[in-house]
């Protein structure tokens, strides 16, 4: 019993004697004031009959734009300015005080929210520590630390990736018309930029805020609401996009015209690898939007005309191969193609060169070569296979060489007629006389039924008929060339002017 008694004098002489937890002068009036104007305050009753706020932005960075969802996300501070005459003073009286900071829950406050808010709730979010600054007049400013506000953006990108974008934040009272409050704009600050943070995929040109005029939402009172409109003015910055998409597409293209110089099987290969590359291109472009029908996107636009060059070169490859393969050709087509080759693309299409055959001369079973013009000429017929008459006369084409020597004045010499003859130091057994043909000066000739044989009449027409097909070919395969010059010009000027035209489209919206 006798040790609490030192504690209790101890404790009297704290609270008593000693000036412990009592505050100064200036914050007692502080407290007393601040007791004074919420002690008989009613925080759901407006201020005035109509209330009049002023509201302010502080655009800090805009977060993220979504095309496909249509979305903007922003960060900002929203304040609120109005004149509540219960929350006024007299500074004189109250230790000059004129300003002092107030809890916003025990405040009137606006039920302003945004109107195209993209969330679940589209209130403006107050926590439970933030403040007011309340004035001796009575007004109340009120701030909102860093608010995301996510917002709806009706985005027309016909023009991407050049486009240009106005997108706003709507700000109105949900529940009360213009005769209980009215918005206002502040000339002296509208919109609050000097903490602004670029976007690194758009640039923000400029802001602007307008008040408009909507339909009261309230259905017992025939009045209408004020709406706040913060618009930010948006451009795209291209340059991304025309690295990975446009100029890419562009370069597909030059690869689709050097196809032109390919064999055929390489030229289908390289415009089916164009083909998939576009497809990829497009498929990645078309998810950044959403689906719509009321417009064609450029950019739409300038994949499809690169389609539909590799789609036409592909179709004139297959064209013009049938051409080569077959060796025939349309009649006007043909005659078109000549024309070209003689007309246009001359330089491409040298004519050709005399070949100045070099005769030769048999003499004493020795080969030389004559420079005289009108010196006797002779042919060396060659050993050809001929299936029908190499199962006749085997060793006729083994051994037999037939020689025609013409003289200019002096009768062809004649083969002996013997059993054995030397050719090259060899005797082979002639089985028959080598038929002799003589040419005159008037170059008269006899011609023989086969080039092969001189016996088969259908060895030497199917000869004349491959001959024949393989000189047509030639040419078909030079005409074709001629026209493969005169598509890969058209498709360039085509790619040159359609492509051209979508930029100047696209950069001038």
């Amino acid at each position: 019993m006798t040790r609490p008694l030192p504690l209790l004098i101890l404790l009297n002489y704290l609270f008593y004697f000693c000036d412990c937890g009592s505050l100064s002068a200036s914050q007692t009036v502080e407290q007393t004031l601040i007791t004074s104007l919420l002690t008989s305050y009613n925080k759901n009753i407006r201020p005035d009959t109509t209330v009049s706020i002023d509201i302010t932005a502080a655009l800090q960075q805009i977060v993220a734009i979504d095309e496909k969802q249509q979305t903007m996300t922003t960060s900002s501070f929203i304040s609120q300015t109005w004149v509540d005459s219960r929350l006024s003073w007299t500074p004189s009286s109250n230790g000059n005080i004129d300003v002092v900071m107030l809890p916003v829950t025990s405040l009137w406050i606006p039920d302003t929210m945004i109107l195209n808010s993209a969330d679940s709730s589209g209130y403006l979010t107050i926590s439970t520590y933030s403040l007011a600054s309340v004035e001796s007049t009575g007004q109340v400013y009120m701030i909102l630390p860093a608010l995301t506000v996510k917002t709806r953006c009706n985005f027309n990108v016909q023009y991407f990736p050049f486009d240009k974008q106005v997108c706003s934040i709507s700000l109105t009272s949900w529940s009360q018309g213009s005769s209980r409050l009215v918005y206002t704009e502040n000339s002296t600050a509208v919109i609050d930029i000097s903490g602004y943070t670029e976007h690194p995929l758009w640039k923000l040109n400029g802001t602007d805020m307008v008040v408009i005029r909507s339909a009261d939402r309230t259905p017992f009172e025939d009045t209408y609401n004020d709406v706040i409109t913060i618009q930010l003015y948006l451009q795209r910055k291209p340059l991304y996009f025309i690295m990975n998409g446009i100029f890419a597409c562009w370069i597909l293209n030059c690869v689709t015209l050097l196809s032109y110089t390919l064999p055929f099987g390489s030229q289908i290969g390289l415009c089916m690898t164009c083909f998939m590359t576009y497809s990829v291109y497009s498929l990645n472009f078309s998810n950044l939007f959403p689906q719509q029908s009321q417009y064609l996107m450029m950019i739409t636009l300038y994949f499809l005309l690169s389609i539909c060059w590799t789609l036409i070169s592909m179709i004139w490859f297959v064209i013009c191969n049938h051409f080569i393969s077959k060796a025939e050709m349309p009649k006007f087509l043909y005659i078109f193609a000549g024309l070209l080759q003689k007309k246009v693309f001359l330089f491409c299409f040298p004519p050709p060169k005399d070949d100045k055959k070099k005769d030769v001369i048999v003499n004493n079973d020795e080969l030389k070569k004559s420079e005289d013009k009108e010196s006797i000429q002779a042919t060396i017929i060659q050993e050809k296979k001929c299936a029908s008459c190499q199962k006749l006369l085997p060793s006729y084409f083994r051994w037999n060489t037939k020689v025609i020597t013409i003289e200019k004045k002096e009768q062809p010499s004649l083969v002996k007629d013997d059993t054995l003859t030397k050719i090259n130091n060899h005797y082979f057994t002639l089985v028959d006389k080598p038929e002799l043909v003589t040419m005159d000066k008037t170059n008269e000739k006899l011609k023989p039924k086969c080039d092969f044989c001189d016996r088969c009449e259908t060895c030497q027409a199917d000869f004349d008929k491959d001959k024949a097909k393989g000189k047509n070919k030639k040419d078909i395969e030079g005409r074709c060339s001629a026209l493969n010059y005169f598509v890969f010009l058209i498709i360039l000027l085509f790619i040159v002017v359609a492509e051209l035209s979508v930029w100047v489209l696209m950069a001038n919206n």
